[in-house]
């Protein structure tokens, strides 16, 4: 099952708002549909959230070739100049480049699309996907739409780039600027298709087309086009840092990674630890190696204390004991005779005993 939530634009959610919201089943036919809190809404395994015009900006732009990591970087500073907030705070996805090079990318507002979300995680909804209502009317060519409510109304391209205008007498100015953008850049439609929202009775069609030189037509009723499927080229907003499985404080490593790190950090600790006793069996090997050369040199010796230092000094008594000088015995006594002697006209050593004349 698929649960679509049609996220209001207030600007903070609130436990007890209520949202629209359509069931579909898995062949994506509708089954149910209703309006209420998010702790009432239906549990299904897919949740859609569906973000109004006036929360999504969209903009054209001629990127760089650079990687996609290097892309999501640099589209909040991209529209910088189209923003009365920071960049930094907004969430910025590039959709498919159009046959004139340029990419569509739709802006929203992080802090405000995080609060909505953790709203429904903490009423038991885990959202997977989400777009710009656009997204419903996109896919045509030439073809845009326009949705006409009471209290709001909607424009969206062939490209799914949607904005919200406010109604007034005659024909509204923010469809007339599209109208003129879109013959600047050679994209100007050839029909626009009107749809109601809500049993809201249209304009003067007829006045707009011969006003504009585009066909105005009659669409269909909002609510029949709501419970369509989005274009397959629309922008999925739950991208990059807002994907599905990232924890909203920060990323949240898969399970498998887990478990390598944690199996990585065992298999140190074994390995150092078997070092450890290896090394240690060695050392004590060598001792006993260096105890067993001392015992043989030296059988009359009755305790080993430090088999080193003992043969040092066993060593130095053997070469008094022949006459032969012991480390540095010879250069000691040579210098206890300098000192104490003015002239030395020769020096003899013997026995371990130096003389001097």
């Amino acid at each position: 099952m698929k649960l679509r939530v049609f996220l209001p634009s207030t600007e903070r959610p609130d436990p007890a708002e209520r949202c629209a919201w359509k069931l579909f089943d898995m062949r994506g036919e509708l089954r149910r549909e209703g309006e209420g809190i998010a702790g009432d809404m239906p549990r299904a395994k897919e949740l859609e959230l569906v973000l109004p015009a006036e929360r999504v900006l969209f903009a054209r732009l001629k990127l760089p070739k650079v990687n996609a990591a290097t892309i999501r970087e640099l589209l909040p500073f991209a529209v910088e100049d189209r923003l009365l907030g920071d960049p930094s705070h907004i969430h910025a996805v590039a959709g498919a480049k159009n046959a004139r090079g340029e990419t569509v990318v739709a802006v929203v507002d992080r802090d405000w699309l995080q609060a909505r979300i953790a709203a429904l995680e903490a009423a038991g909804h885990a959202p997977t996907s989400a777009f710009c209502e656009s997204a419903l009317l996109a896919g045509g060519h030439g073809d845009w739409h326009v949705v006409w409510g009471s209290s709001r109304s909607m424009l969206v391209d062939d490209e799914g780039v949607g904005a919200s205008f406010d109604r007034g007498p005659g024909l509204p100015l923010a469809l007339r600027v599209a109208l003129d953008e879109a013959a600047g850049r050679g994209d100007k439609p050839a029909s626009v298709r009107v749809h109601s929202q809500g049993g809201e009775p249209l304009p003067d069609l007829a006045r707009w087309s011969s006003e504009t030189g585009i066909a105005f037509t009659p669409g269909t009723q909002w609510e029949t086009l709501a419970a369509g499927h989005p274009a397959a080229s629309s922008i999925e907003l739950l991208h990059g840092e807002l994907a599905p499985g990232r924890s909203r404080e920060g990323l949240r490593l898969p399970r498998a990674a887990l478990w390598l790190g944690a199996a990585v950090a065992v298999a140190q600790v074994v390995l150092s630890g078997v070092d450890a006793v290896r090394l240690s069996a060695e050392r004590d090997r060598l001792v006993q190696r260096q105890e067993a050369i001392f015992r043989g040199a030296f059988p009359q010796a009755k305790a080993v204390v430090d088999p080193e230092l003992q043969m040092a000094r066993n060593l130095e008594e053997l070469k008094r004991a022949r006459g032969l000088a012991a480390g540095d015995d010879f250069l000691a006594q040579l210098t206890r005779v300098a000192r104490e002697t003015k002239a030395v006209r020769s020096v003899e050593y013997a026995s371990g005993r130096m003389v001097a004349k």
